[in-house]
């Protein structure tokens, strides 16, 4: 993808679509406008874009260049259903929204990601942007904002561009957004499948790779995150001590006691004495 030759218009969602158990349709070869993403649901599908073939299958993602002549060929014994949407430069004046080389200019991951995009883009597992691409799908579906459509895309865009390329590094993907929930999140916390749910993922795979990558559960993070703000409210004497089990998530004042006694060896009261001595 030549970058240097776009003129700065913004993208707008020409397609969305989620085409299920494709399975005799037949696709001649064809180009249009500027990029291309799609999911593979499940199943499995072989893209040939320009010549070359790449093979797809359930949680893959390829994000390519459909201005190169390409098409879809299906597995005709197994059906395949596929999520997706297409993007092209908008008319000029008939969007009011940065242009795609300002978006380059100030997101690094989407402009090295178009930069190195040849022709296309396998995803190993891509489970984490499905539901924005699903959302997406509605919009062009039902409402039709293009603002909101194209925003939603870019946003994508900036998703995919973080996406581990090689199936190694995916643990370290989904470990990573994993936590980062936790630290943002962890005082509405309420179970394993919300991080999950968040991620992505399978409740019980992310437990099984997130102990592997880190040596802690969860659940574990999610107490540790809890437990170090309470270390910060239980500094600022103005706040009671009896109301900070519910600011940081919580379920009784018995459970916040008996972790809290657990890593600091006193309780919560007794913290605080010390703390402000």
């Amino acid at each position: 993808m030549y970058i240097d030759d776009l003129p700065n218009l913004p993208l707008y969602v020409d397609s969305a679509y989620l085409n299920g158990n494709w399975k005799y349709y037949t696709m001649e070869h064809h180009s249009h406008g500027f990029l291309e993403c799609n999911y593979v649901e499940n199943g499995s599908c072989i893209y040939e874009i320009n010549g070359q073939e790449y093979q797809l299958s359930s949680r893959n993602l390829i994000l390519f260049d459909s201005s190169l002549s390409h098409k879809i060929k299906f597995n005709h014994e197994c059906p395949c259903t596929v999520l997706g949407f297409s993007l092209s430069l908008a008319v000029p004046t008939t969007l009011k929204f940065p242009g795609i080389l300002d978006v380059l200019n100030h997101s690094l991951d989407i402009c090295r990601m178009l930069i190195l995009l040849k022709q296309a883009f396998v995803f190993p597992d891509a489970r984490s942007v499905r539901s924005e691409m699903l959302k997406l799908y509605h919009e062009f579906e039902g409402r039709k904002d293009p603002f909101y459509q194209t925003g939603l895309s870019y946003c994508i865009l900036g998703e995919i561009a973080r996406l581990p390329l090689k199936e190694k590094s995916v643990v370290q993907y989904y470990t990573e957004k994993a936590q980062a929930y936790i630290r943002e999140s962890f005082y509405l916390i309420k179970n394993n499948e919300q991080i999950a749910d968040y991620v992505g993922l399978n409740a019980t795979y992310l437990e099984r790779i997130y102990k592997k990558a880190t040596g802690v559960t969860l659940w574990e993070s999610v107490t540790a995150c809890r437990l170090s703000a309470a270390e910060e409210l239980l500094a600022q004497p103005g706040v009671p001590i009896n109301e900070i089990e519910t600011m940081i998530g919580f379920s009784n004042r018995q459970t916040f006691y008996l972790q809290f006694k657990k890593r600091y060896g006193m309780s919560p009261s007794e913290y605080r004495k010390q703390r402000l001595l």
